[in-house]
């Protein structure tokens, strides 16, 4: 009985938010609006205030639906429109095949074999500290080239396995350290490229308000340096506030991974060669003079046509009789649908809320001037800093970025900040959001990791990547994104 009238509850609970959402989404519109908001201003604020409420206690996929739908029936656009810019959107395209790649590299295992190779390099065995660094930097670069969650799950277990090895339990300083360093680089590592998937959305809503696309090369520029000084931020400020354990790394020698098995199939060389075809072809529009024939090509199917056709060619080319990719089997587990949703009701969401109809912007120029007003362009981007981090922890690390640019695009307009520059400097600093369950699946992910971790530890050192991460941010990575899109 006690179970079933707890299990009443919570679906009370449930529906109550469910209710709260609907009631939001099209009572909202009914108030009387605030000039310069207009009557269809307020359908699009309950749209959006009813989908940030429900994506942060209710979940992404079916609230998305409902959405895009409430702006159909609340007649903000017609049915044609909101799905040319959600489902039709190159960004949801792009997302959409990014995640079938990033599926078929974890899946035939060369994610692991990218993490095996970093860490048995001879060069950091015996030193500790430089074993931390080159282990997160793994993390890094495996987030970056693969996918996120997977890349945690690696090198979780790899971690895991050399602590046992070495005389390590759960909750001593050293792998709750790790725990939550290697959840921050894989989070820098999503940051890595634009078209990974806060990126994707982030740039989505730039190019829906704007038309304005980001170069590739350019914002690699931008985030390669800037992971790498949080990483090391974090770790120059661990060693020096916390006496974290590493004396046992000193052990660690060749003969610690003589198990390890570094050859690769012919089925892993063909996903690795695919792998790193397509970053190649999606850099090279950056790199090569615009009136190159492949170039040409590229710039015409863009970099979701791009990824479209490697998952072809993957489909196509077979090793030892079969395909290089599985379809259906890698899209029944590699799709992340959640996303996708999110992002179809995002895109013209982002269209409506800076729509000259419905008076947001101006409305946000006249009660938020006042925070901004005689601010420097340095003062207004450390402020994207900071507000950006403190958003980012607190709801969805993607929604958290699409929901600010519209509010920091007029203001940086009128200062004559460069859009890509803000963008890039929002896009990035939403991947601090680590700290909370709701700020992204990953850092869900670490406080359900309750058999190596304690949420304290989580919130320690959380708290030490977040402030050292805004410390470099902005000592060095306002001044630097002015420079890299100057």
């Amino acid at each position: 009985m006690q179970k079933g009238g707890a299990v009443k509850k919570k679906d009370g609970f449930y529906y109550g938010k469910v209710a709260i959402f609907f009631i939001i989404m099209f009572g909202f519109g009914y108030l009387p609006a605030v000039e310069p908001l207009t009557a269809l201003g307020m359908k699009v604020l309950g749209v959006f205030c009813a989908l940030l409420f429900a994506w942060s206690t209710i979940g992404l996929l079916w609230p998305s639906i409902i959405g895009l739908l409430g702006l159909i029936l609340l007649e903000v656009m017609d049915l044609k429109t909101a799905f040319a810019l959600g489902w039709g959107s190159n960004t949801l395209l792009l997302i959409f095949f990014m995640t079938i790649v990033a599926a078929i590299v974890e899946q035939s295992g060369v994610s692991h074999f990218i993490a095996m190779w970093f860490i048995t390099r001879k060069f950091i065995l015996g030193k500790p500290w430089l074993f931390i660094f080159v282990f997160l930097f793994t993390t890094f670069i495996l987030s970056a080239v693969t996918s996120t969650i997977p890349a945690i799950m690696i090198c979780w277990s790899i971690l895991y396995s050399i602590c046992k090895q070495i005389g390590y339990k759960p909750f001593d300083s050293f792998p709750s350290f790790m725990v939550v360093g290697i959840v921050a680089s894989a989070s820098f590592g999503l940051a890595l490229f634009p078209f990974k998937t806060i990126g994707i959305t982030v740039f989505g809503v730039l190019e829906n308000m704007t038309g304005l696309t980001v170069d590739y090369l350019t914002y690699i520029f931008f985030s390669i340096p800037m992971g790498l000084c949080c990483i090391l931020m974090f770790l120059f400020m661990a060693k020096l506030f916390f006496k974290i354990d590493v004396q046992k790394l000193s052990s660690l020698t060749e003969a610690s991974f003589h198990d390890v098995d570094l050859a690769l199939t012919k089925h892993q060389k063909a996903v690795l060669f695919f792998l790193f075809l397509l970053i190649v072809l999606l850099l090279l529009p950056s790199i090569l003079p615009s009136s190159f024939f492949l170039v040409e090509a590229l710039n015409k199917i863009q970099a979701s046509g791009t990824a479209m056709l490697l998952v072809a060619a993957m489909c196509c080319v077979k090793v030892d009789g079969e395909a290089i990719l599985n379809y259906k089997k890698v899209a029944s587990k590699g799709i992340q649908w959640d996303v996708i949703f999110l992002v179809s009701v995002v895109m013209p969401l982002s269209t409506a809320l800076t729509a000259e109809e419905t008076g947001i912007t101006p409305f946000l120029l006249k009660h938020l001037g006042p925070l901004f007003a005689d601010k420097t362009t340095g003062i207004f981007l450390l402020m994207v800093v900071i507000i950006g981090v403190m958003i980012a922890n607190c709801i969805l690390q993607s929604i958290a970025g699409a929901i600010l640019l519209p509010v920091f695009y007029p203001f940086a307009v009128k200062m004559g900040i460069e859009p890509l520059a803000l963008t890039s400097l929002l896009v990035y600093v939403c991947h601090f959001g680590i700290l909370t369950p709701a700020a992204s699946p990953m850092a869900a992910l670490m406080h359900g990791n309750t058999d190596w971790i304690k949420v304290r530890d989580i919130y320690k050192y959380g708290l030490l990547i977040v402030v050292s991460g805004c410390f470099v941010f902005c000592i060095l990575g306002v001044p630097y994104v002015q420079f890299v899109f100057r």
